[in-house]
């Protein structure tokens, strides 16, 4: 069972502020609820007092007494063979009129993390001509240059 929060201390563009009673994280999904209507958005900023949420969908039609459950998923893309070609929405729905997609695996859209210690180290020197460069602060192709 997910809480819901009633909140909302503030509406401002497409953000909604929440003041939070549970730690929340980054990107997590949120949904807000208001009469029968129901929208989505995303974590922006979290801190002891309040969380910052991007409301896909716009903030028309919210109020402040609009309800807010935390889902404590992000967003994933669902990826099959079936979606080379066709037109998705930012949210990943088809937009092109074909059918719904049936994912073979669901994959976060942020992905995983890269560590930088695991890079090829650049090794192709790239002489400039000019010997204070070339002798004193040499360059390196793949490196990023000054």
């Amino acid at each position: 069972m997910t809480k819901e929060y009633k909140t909302i201390t503030e509406i401002s563009g497409p953000l909604i502020f929440v003041e939070k009673t549970e730690p929340v994280g980054y990107n997590e999904l949120v949904e807000i609820r208001t009469g029968g209507e129901l929208k989505r958005g995303q974590v922006l900023d979290t801190s002891d007092e309040i969380v910052v949420i991007q409301v896909f969908e716009g903030t028309g039609g919210l109020s402040k007494d609009s309800a807010v459950s935390f889902t404590g998923d992000v967003i994933k893309m669902p990826l099959s063979p079936g979606i080379v070609g066709r037109v998705l929405s930012g949210s990943g729905r088809p937009r092109d009129g074909g059918p719904e997609i049936v994912p073979e695996v669901l994959r976060d859209i942020a992905g995983a993390a890269i560590n930088p210690a695991s890079r090829e180290k650049p090794r192709a020197f790239i002489q400039t001509g000019i010997s204070t460069i070339d002798g004193t602060n040499t360059l390196v192709r793949g490196q990023k240059l000054p």
